[in-house]
């Protein structure tokens, strides 16, 4: 399979992207194709739609290969589950289905570009397919998620020194802290996340976190 495109996001590096899609409204995503004859007609009738779903490839652990038992990044000891019964990268085709909210799509002298919100994505993810969210079908009222069925909890986040930021940039880097992006075997320690080109570094301070510092990237 061929990508369709390559999405970008504000997330460059794993450590920090959301675990699930819609979590963080304000995580956008951007996916430019060649203004052509094809991608015009392709994209007719996607504003109908309030959501999308996104068929992706797991690109950055490919050369790490497949794993029939992993360990679900929410649960702490050792407890591992089969990989079927997770959304672990490590499949045996590295496929993902996520899905976003469609905000709008532009067209300009060379390009069509495709607006979401909500990913949970890197930035160079590459996007496979496009289909639409269809309610009567993908919503199940009576589905049961298991030991997933529980929203993550979004902690309280302070920042040492207030920010003079864009508002939804802020309000973005706050959201990926407070959804705590730590891994579970590692709880204690300062961290350092890179969230819509800035540098953020914060720790735990009981059942809150700290922004130490909120520094722009280089380029």
């Amino acid at each position: 399979m061929k990508p369709i495109a390559f999405i970008e996001t504000p997330f460059k590096e794993k450590f920090g992207v959301p675990r699930q899609s819609l979590l963080i409204e304000e995580a956008w995503g951007k996916l430019e194709f060649i203004k052509n004859d094809f991608n015009l007609e392709a994209f007719r009738g996607i504003d109908e739609f309030t959501h999308l779903w996104l068929i992706f490839s797991f690109h950055r652990v490919i050369e790490e290969g497949v794993k029939a038992l992993v360990r679900p990044p929410r649960f702490s000891g050792s407890e591992k589950w089969g990989v079927y019964a997770t959304r672990s990268p490590h499949r045996p085709n590295h496929l993902g289905l996520s899905v976003v909210k469609f905000k709008k799509l532009e067209v300009t002298k060379d390009k069509v570009i495709l607006w979401v919100d909500g990913v949970d994505l890197v930035s160079g993810t590459p996007i496979l397919d496009i289909k639409p969210y269809i309610t009567y079908s993908d919503s199940i009222i009576e589905a049961k998620s298991g030991v997933f069925h529980q929203s993550p909890e979004f902690k309280k986040v302070r920042w040492i020194q207030a920010q003079d930021l864009d508002s939804n940039i802020k309000t973005l880097i706050e959201k990926v802290i407070a959804l705590d992006p730590r891994p579970s075997f590692d709880q204690d320690l300062s961290f350092g996340v890179s969230v819509a080109g800035y540098n953020v570094r914060f720790h735990a301070e009981g059942d809150e976190f700290v922004i130490d510092s909120c520094l722009k990237e280089d380029g």
